[in-house]
């Protein structure tokens, strides 16, 4: 455990947490925690739901192109246009899983 010191200067405990890749034993990974009371298969869980959500904003900007299709300036037409980018992704994300594995 080492000490960091927050915006206001206030001294804040972190745990880090080294974690080796599952198919590449020589990789790893260092994940830093600043709630040092929770477990460290808890936090790799947290994790794993971050980068669940990191890998959907990517698929959501980069491949269904929510920033280039859409050139309205109305509220109510950018929450439609993402409703259906939305829709969009889970549509696809349904059909790979229907394709790979019956059983999911």
């Amino acid at each position: 455990m080492g000490i960091i010191k927050d915006e206001k200067g206030n001294e804040v405990s972190d745990k880090v947490i080294f974690v080796r890749g599952r198919n590449r034993r020589s990789q790893w990974l260092a994940l830093i925690a600043t709630d040092t009371e929770l477990a460290n298969e808890e936090i790799i869980r947290i994790y794993g739901k971050c980068w669940d959500i990191e890998v959907f904003f990517k698929m959501y900007k980069t491949y269904l192109k929510l920033q280039k299709e859409f050139q309205g300036h109305s509220y109510d037409c950018m929450v439609i246009h993402t409703a259906i980018v939305f829709l969009r992704y889970f549509m696809l994300a349904l059909e790979s899983c229907n394709n790979k594995d019956l059983l999911t």
